[in-house]
């Protein structure tokens, strides 16, 4: 940990702890669930063991920052979280994890205002390393039993009216733009028992749906003795369960098999939503990116899906300006885009990764033209979304209870389980449960709906008895 040569500073600072009755820590997480959970694990560690949380703009001893590094602007929003760190509590220990620190540690330890980095692979450490440094000791190092979290249970999710669960992390494909294999390992699963311990927690706090999450969630099971697959875990979470609702966070299109499908068919309890990333609609450019599959079987396979999910909601990830991508290859992706049954984008710019083999590809895409391209796809996708919502009026959903969109507002957000966000009115004592509510309105891009009584009286009795 660095000493600074400000004394005022420093006394400042010893004067505070001597005041301080608790060791306090601020934690912000950049990037995806996965990172998210993992964040809520090391959270819930420190406040069992009686630290204090901060929030970020707050004063406080240590500071985390969970980073990301899936584009350029996901490196410098982590740069940023620690300026601003470092300016609101001078004298703080800077700690940086996640994706950033494993892929990129030289750089980070290049600035003077980050005082630890910490990769993914010793991250769980974190909590046991910061007592430590607390408690005075110096040169102190993440020891090897520091590292278990095997029998850590999160029994929240703190601020979310969801829950996500970690069923996998790593990942064993060699995308040529994506370093997230090197920041990440290869592909591991949580074994299915622990997994379903993690769920029946949640489920006994109050949470009332549960986003599977992982790297490779597609993966899931193969690496176990005993084998299974991502459609028997939620058939098998399903069957043991009886008052949640189940999401996947994101799988690839050669994942989505027919269980799978029956299953959402079956029960509403198994979230009528697939993000399936497509990243270009060219055989050429996915080639280069060495995506296993062709435009035509993802076409395939989201038109199997429309056609046997009633009502199913279909998100997509799609990068514009990959090297070599010309008008020919966006002009595929876009007409491929507009034709499917897709519901929303994720559209991404090219950003050239370090160590990744699409770095050193020729023929780089101009970054105006790279703006130009998002913007067309971006508008399109907003067009597809609008459609969809206005194709929702006179449905009934369940609804995910969210809370107030802010302080003065007269509505709450409901989640349906195709993923549209919904407005209406109800009692607050219901935020966090799952309601039945018919969609009836549109207007400007929002939907508007109203609770059954019959779902209201049932899930307010249900509050009562507790």
């Amino acid at each position: 940990m660095r000493v600074r040569n400000h004394p005022h500073l420093v006394m400042t600072s010893f004067f505070m702890m001597k005041k301080k009755k608790n060791k306090t820590f601020s934690i912000v997480t950049l990037g995806c669930k996965l990172n998210q959970f993992d964040s809520e694990l090391m959270r819930e560690r420190l406040l069992k063991n009686f630290w204090e949380e901060k929030d970020f703009s707050d004063i406080a001893d240590f500071y985390i920052i969970n980073s990301c590094t899936v584009t350029a602007r996901s490196d410098a929003r982590c740069r940023n979280a620690v300026r601003r760190a470092r300016k609101t509590s001078p004298e703080a220990t800077i700690i940086v994890t996640g994706c950033y620190a494993e892929t990129q540690p030289e750089k980070l330890k290049s600035m003077r205002d980050v005082d630890l980095v910490i990769g993914n692979r010793q991250k769980f450490g974190i909590p046991a390393l910061m007592e430590r440094i607390a408690e005075g000791e110096k040169n102190c190092e993440i020891q090897p039993e520091d590292l278990s979290v095997k029998n850590d249970i999160i029994e929240s999710f703190f601020h979310h009216s969801r829950a996500f669960v970690k069923i996998q992390d790593g990942c064993n494909s060699a995308c040529s733009y994506c370093i997230i294999p090197r920041a990440r390992g290869k592909s591991r699963s949580v074994p299915p028992a622990e997994v379903f311990r993690q769920i029946e927690t949640l489920s006994k706090n109050g949470f009332r749906e549960i986003v599977l999450t992982g790297i490779h969630i597609g993966r899931y099971g193969l690496d176990l003795d005993r084998k299974i697959r991502l459609s028997d875990l939620i058939e098998t979470i399903l069957e043991k369960t009886d008052d949640l609702r189940l999401r996947l966070s994101s799988i690839e299109v050669n994942e989505v098999d027919e269980k799978m499908l029956n299953l959402m068919n079956l029960t509403d309890r198994f979230a009528r939503h697939l993000h399936i990333p497509m990243q270009s609609g060219d055989d050429e450019i996915l080639k280069a990116m060495r995506r296993p599959y062709d435009a035509a079987k993802f076409a395939d396979k989201i038109v199997e899906v429309f056609e046997n999910v009633e009502n199913v909601a279909i998100g997509t990830d799609i990068i514009v300006g990959f090297p070599g991508e010309d008008r020919r290859h966006f002009n595929n992706t876009y007409a491929l885009a507009s034709k499917l049954p897709l519901t929303y984008f994720h559209v991404f710019s090219f950003s050239p990764r370090p160590l990744t083999e699409a770095a050193g590809m020729p023929n780089r895409v101009h970054p105006e033209e790279k703006k130009r391209r998002s913007k067309k796809l971006i508008a399109l996708g907003k067009r597809k979304r609008n459609l969809f919502m206005r194709n929702q009026v006179g449905k009934e959903h369940k609804l995910l209870l969210q809370g107030r969109p802010h302080r003065t507002s007269r509505f709450f957000r409901g989640l349906t389980g195709n993923y549209c966000q919904v407005l209406l009115k109800c009692d607050p004592k219901l935020k966090g449960q799952l309601v039945s509510a018919r969609v009836n309105y549109y207007s400007m891009g929002r939907l508007y709906a109203v609770i059954n009584e019959s779902s209201s009286r049932k899930n307010e009795k249900a509050i009562g008895d507790r």
